[in-house]
């Protein structure tokens, strides 16, 4: 069975991840110096969130939820 995730915004710029089949915080993910423009979205095993930096530049961020490790970036235009 794969695992189920949710994930809430705790901070400005961290996430908790969640583990809802044990009902336990699996991890956070610090996200540095930007401002959370929206998120997060989970699909499967990725989590998407938007980001905004210092500079204005607008990027989309997506994180592996096994790990949580940054698995790509885009930029928003």
């Amino acid at each position: 069975m794969n695992k189920l995730y949710s994930a809430v915004i705790d901070s400005k710029n961290n996430i908790s991840v969640f583990d809802v089949q044990k009902g336990v915080k699996s991890y956070s993910i610090n996200l540095g110096n930007i401002t959370i423009v929206n998120g997060p979205i989970i699909t499967h095993d990725k989590l998407t969130i938007v980001v905004k930096d210092s500079r204005g530049k607008t990027m989309g961020k997506v994180y592996s939820l096994k790990k949580g490790v940054l698995s790509y970036s885009f930029t928003v235009q």
